[in-house]
Order: C-alpha cells, then sequence, then structure tokens
C-alpha cells in the first residue's frame, strides 16, 4: 500500500483513558471531522504487551508516571478489535504504534493498514527487526536522532522494499513556537528524496500555523494527538479537541490550496 498524499493521522494514544466506550467516541467524532474536509485520514493507536514490556519488579509502581498511566488505562483485545473494526466502520485508514515485539504480532492480527515506529523506537534494533518482517508500511518519526541512526534505519527498509515514510516531530510535549524546527521538513526531503516526508505535532493545539509551514516545506503527512475531553480524561496539553482540530484541517486546507501547483508551470 502507498501512503496517501497529504494523509492526516489523529493518534489517540491513552485518551481512551482505559474506556473504549470513550475510544468509540473519538473515533466517531474524528471521522465525522475526517468526512468535512475529504482528505484522507487515519486513526492511530499504541500497543504494549503490558506483562512483557513493563518489568516484573515495577508493575505496581504507581509512583512512576507511565507505569500507572499504561495500567490504568490498559484495554484487552476484545476492545482494541472493536476500536480497530470502529475505524473501519468510519472509513478510515488504521495505524498503530508497537512498543515491543510482541505488538507488532497483535498489529498484524489486528489487520492494520500503516504501522509506526515512535522516534523512541528508532534504534530499537530487536523492534526493528522484527518490524521488517512485517509486510506493512512503515511511518518513522525521527525526534532527536542523528542522521547517522536515521541514514540506518531507512537502509533498513530500503533493503526490505518497504514503504517508509519519514517524520519530522521534535519530542518536547507540548513543543514552544520557537523549538518547532520546521525546516527539517526539508532537509530530510533533501537527504531523503525517495520517501514522503510529514510533520508529527506536539505543538500547543491552539498554533494553527504551524501546519501551514510544515506544507510549504513539502510535508504531505500529518499526525496530531487528539481525544474528547471528560471528568475522568482531560486532555494534556499537546492533544486537541475535534474544535481544535476542525481549525486545524481548515488551515491546512487554506495552506493547500494558496500552495497550487508544485509539478507543472
Amino acid at each position: 500500500m502507498k501512503f496517501p498524499s497529504p494523509f492526516f493521522i489523529f493518534e489517540m494514544a491513552n485518551n481512551h483513558g482505559g474506556n473504549v466506550e470513550h475510544g468509540l467516541r473519538i473515533i466517531r467524532e474524528f471521522g465525522a471531522i475526517s468526512r468535512e474536509f475529504h482528505f484522507p485520514c487515519a486513526i492511530k493507536l499504541q500497543y504494549r504487551h503490558l506483562e512483557t514490556f513493563i518489568h516484573p519488579e515495577f508493575r505496581e509502581r504507581k509512583d512512576i508516571k507511565f507505569v500507572k498511566r499504561f495500567s490504568e488505562t490498559r484495554l484487552s483485545d476484545g476492545d482494541f478489535r472493536r476500536l480497530v473494526m470502529a475505524i473501519r466502520e468510519e472509513g478510515l485508514f488504521s495505524c498503530c504504534t508497537p512498543f515491543d515485539e510482541r505488538s507488532v504480532d497483535t498489529i498484524e492480527e489486528h489487520g492494520f493498514d500503516f504501522l509506526k515506529v515512535a522516534s523512541c523506537s528508532l534504534t530499537d534494533w530487536p523492534l526493528i527487526e522484527r518490524i521488517g518482517r512485517s509486510e506493512l508500511p512503515v511511518i518513522a518519526s525521527t525526534a532527536a536522532e542523528s542522521f547517522e541512526n536515521i541514514d540506518k534505519t531507512v537502509s533498513f527498509f530500503e533493503h526490505r522494499n518497504r514503504p517508509l515514510a519519514i517524520m519530522h516531530c521534535v519530542a518536547e510535549y507540548p513543543t514552544p513556537d520557537n523549538r518547532l524546527e520546521l525546516g527539517q521538513i526539508a532537509l530530510l526531503r533533501s537527504r531523503y528524496p525517495s520517501h514522503p516526508v510529514g510533520y508529527s505535532t506536539h505543538e500547543n493545539p491552539d498554533n494553527f500555523d504551524a501546519v501551514k509551514i510544515a506544507i510549504g516545506q513539502g510535508a504531505t503527512l500529518f499526525e496530531k494527538h487528539v481525544g474528547i475531553a471528560t471528568d475522568e480524561s482531560p486532555l494534556n496539553a499537546y492533544s486537541a479537541s475535534p474544535s481544535q482540530v476542525r481549525k486545524w484541517m481548515n488551515s491546512a486546507q487554506e495552506a493547500f490550496s494558496a500552495l497550487g501547483h508544485t509539478s507543472q508551470r
């Protein structure tokens, strides 16, 4: 499968709050938004096999932020299958980030369309090797990785003839405007001309200008953390509400309209 262009990815992460019904609500709400703009869109989930992902000695450590978060928002295999089915019913592509090798097995079993490599996993070679045995197209975030490490990852997937897209992102949550480094998009495009380059965003959700700059730099994939705030599941500082995503998508639409033709006079 080739990457749609442009392609917008709504990252749910753990914003379902461990409640499958809330996750279904997020999928339906953002499915409706995608139909308003007629852009190809995906919902992205995250998979962790917690029995092996969290070391046995740390499983009960509620004083550790991420152990607490991952444990309290845990969903069952059946719950995740319901989410994937809902994504398909909304006419959206499905995408998932595995954080361990067992989760790649689950992604294949659940029939996802795209596989995402988080920037923190770009040099996790046991995980990358397992992803390399999958047939799914790969989207890889780069964050603070050196060109040396990005080159190795790109070469790894090129030698396996795997479709690969490369995402600029900044691993600061949220990212201040003066550290967005959007010029890196053009730099990645010049170094990896055979691969689509995108922008995985962590800026303030009320920033609707960064996506326009990213489009002007040549980005064709866009990823944003999304959710719906409730008393039980408040949104973090870098996740966008439906109203914010509508404004973000409208800003992107305006940018594409203003950009016009790029392949002919």
